[in-house]
C-alpha cells in the first residue's frame, strides 16, 4: 500500500489509519515504522538487483529525466531507463530520485545524470537522454546526445500561445463559470434539474488550470457542451458579469478547433507507457496539415501553427527523419527530402567504421524501402528483431538503437500531470532515501509480486 499509493512510513503511527485498522480486527498489529523501512530496504535491495542483472546484458540505454517539485523549497531529479529487450520489446524502469536542494543548474543536473549513468554500470550504453523542461541544459556540451521530451514541448508551446492577452483573457472567463458551479452547490443543483428535464447528459465539471493543452481542451469542451443551460443558471442568479461575449464565443470555438488537430494526432501514440521516437515525424505531419487548413478562417490555429513551426523546425527536412525510415509502419509517409537525408545519414553511421561499403548499404536500404509498410498498430521492435534481422542484417541493429529512443520523458498516461501533483503536503515530507526508494518499487514491482 505504501509503495502503491507512495505513502509516507509516518501513516503506521497515525491514529487515523490505526483507527482504521483497529475497527477491521482489533487484533492485527501494524508494523512500526522501523519495521517497515527495513521491509522496504529488503524488497528495494532484491529489485535493485535484478534491475542491475538486466542492464548489464543491454547494449543501448535511453536515459529519460524529469524535474519536479512537490514544494517551492524543494526540487527533485528521477532518472529512468529505456531498452529493446530480447523479444522486442520497449522495457522501462525507473532508476533514480536524487534532492537536489535547490541547485537546479545545468551543471548539478549533468553531475547527477552522470553519477546515476555510473552506479547502473550504463555510462557507455546510455546514447541519449531526453528531457521534460529544464531549459538550463539546452546549451550544455555533453557527452549523449539531447532530446527535449515531446509530450513537455507541446505543453510549452501551449502555454506560449496563453501569453496572448486576449487568449488568457477567455480562459480565465471560462474558469470563472466553471468555478461559479464548482464552489456554488444551489447553482450546480439548479444546472442539473435543468440538464435533467431536457435529457441532456450530466458532465463533470472540470477546472484545470497550468499549461497542460490536453487538459485544457477536456475542460472547455465540457463547458461548450453545457454552456447555454449554464448561462440560464447565471442569468436567474444575476451573474451576468460571467455571460460571453460573442467574441469570446467566437475565441472559444476557434481554441477547441485549434486544439483538435493535437488530440487526433496524439491519438496515434498508444496512451500509455512509453511511444518510440519515430511516431513524432508523422504526428507533426498529421498536427500542421490539420492547422494549415484551419488558419485561413481561424486565428488561434494560425497562431499555434507558426509556433510549432518555430519549435520542431522544417518537417520536410527534419532530424528524426532517421528514426521515421527505420520505422516500418511509417517509412513510406516520408517527403523526398526526408527521405534522402534518412538515406544520407544511416549510410554515412553505419560505413563510419568501414565495415560496409556505402553502395552495400544503400542496396539494403532500397530492398528496406521495397517492402510493404507494416500494419499501424504492429511492433516496429519485435519486427526488427526478428524479421528485420533476418532480411536485413546488421541494419537491425542500428534501427533497434534508434527506435529505442522514446518520445516522451514521463510516461503517456503521465504527460498532461506534473509529478509534483501526485504528493500532498503530507508526502512531501518525506525523507530523501525513502522517497527514492518507494518511487523506484512504485514504477518497477509489479503489483502481483
Amino acid at each position: 500500500m505504501i509503495v502503491s499509493n507512495l505513502q509516507p512510513l509516518e501513516i503506521t503511527e497515525d491514529p487515523n489509519f490505526l483507527g482504521f485498522i483497529n475497527a477491521l480486527h482489533t487484533t492485527f498489529q501494524i508494523p512500526t515504522k522501523s519495521e517497515m523501512r527495513s521491509l522496504l530496504m529488503t524488497v528495494y535491495k532484491e529489485k535493485e538487483k535484478e534491475l542491475q542483472n538486466t542492464l548489464a546484458s543491454v547494449d543501448d540505454v535511453t536515459l529519460t529525466c524529469e524535474l519536479w517539485s512537490s514544494r517551492p523549497e524543494d526540487s527533485y531529479l528521477t532518472a529512468s531507463a529505456h531498452f529493446v529487450d530480447n523479444l522486442g520489446n520497449l522495457r522501462s524502469y525507473t532508476l533514480q530520485t536524487t534532492c537536489l536542494f535547490g541547485d537546479e543548474s545545468a551543471a548539478n543536473i549533468q553531475n547527477q545524470l552522470t553519477a546515476i549513468m555510473e552506479v547502473w554500470g550504463i555510462k557507455e550504453k546510455v546514447h541519449t537522454v531526453v528531457r521534460a523542461g529544464m531549459p538550463q541544459m539546452k546549451r550544455v556540451k555533453v557527452k549523449w546526445r539531447d532530446m527535449p521530451c515531446f509530450a513537455d514541448t507541446l505543453n510549452m508551446i501551449f502555454k506560449d500561445l496563453m501569453g496572448n492577452d486576449e487568449l488568457s483573457n477567455v480562459l480565465r472567463k471560462c474558469q470563472d463559470i466553471i468555478r461559479f458551479f464548482k464552489y456554488n452547490s444551489d447553482a450546480e443543483r439548479k444546472l442539473r434539474e435543468i440538464q435533467q428535464q431536457l435529457g441532456m447528459k450530466q458532465e463533470e465539471l472540470i477546472l484545470c488550470s497550468g499549461d497542460q493543452w490536453f487538459t485544457w481542451l477536456h475542460m472547455l469542451e465540457q463547458l461548450h457542451r453545457q454552456y447555454w443551460t449554464m448561462m440560464m443558471v447565471i442569468d436567474e442568479q444575476g451573474k451576468t458579469d460571467l455571460n460571453l461575449n460573442e467574441n469570446d464565443k467566437r475565441k472559444l470555438d476557434n481554441i477547441i478547433s485549434a486544439l483538435k488537430p493535437l488530440r487526433e494526432a496524439t491519438s496515434m501514440m498508444k496512451g500509455k507507457g512509453f511511444e518510440t521516437i519515430s511516431v513524432i515525424l508523422p504526428l507533426l505531419m498529421k498536427v500542421m496539415a490539420k492547422l494549415k487548413g484551419e488558419e485561413k478562417q481561424n486565428d488561434v490555429a494560425r497562431a499555434l501553427l507558426s509556433k510549432c513551426k518555430k519549435k520542431f523546425g522544417d518537417i520536410n527536412n527534419h532530424q528524426l527523419a532517421p528514426m521515421t525510415f527505420l520505422d516500418p509502419r511509417y517509412k513510406n509517409q516520408l517527403g523526398e527530402q526526408n527521405k534522402k537525408q534518412a538515406i544520407e545519414k544511416i549510410t554515412k553511421e553505419l560505413t563510419a567504421g568501414q565495415v560496409f561499403s556505402a553502395a552495400k548499404v544503400k542496396a539494403v536500404l532500397k530492398r528496406y524501402l521495397a517492402k510493404e509498410p507494416n500494419a499501424k498498430d504492429s511492433n516496429p521492435l519485435a519486427w526488427w528483431r526478428f524479421t528485420g534481422k533476418e532480411q536485413f542484417g546488421d541494419l537491425s541493429k542500428l534501427a533497434l538503437k534508434k527506435l529505442g529512443v522514446v518520445s516522451t520523458a514521463l510516461p503517456l498516461e503521465r504527460a498532461s500531470v506534473s509529478t509534483g501533483e501526485r504528493f500532498s503536503n503530507f508526502r512531501s515530507s518525506i525523507e530523501p532515501e525513502i522517497l527514492h526508494m518507494t518511487l523506484f518499487l512504485h514504477n518497477n514491482w509489479c503489483t502481483n509480486s
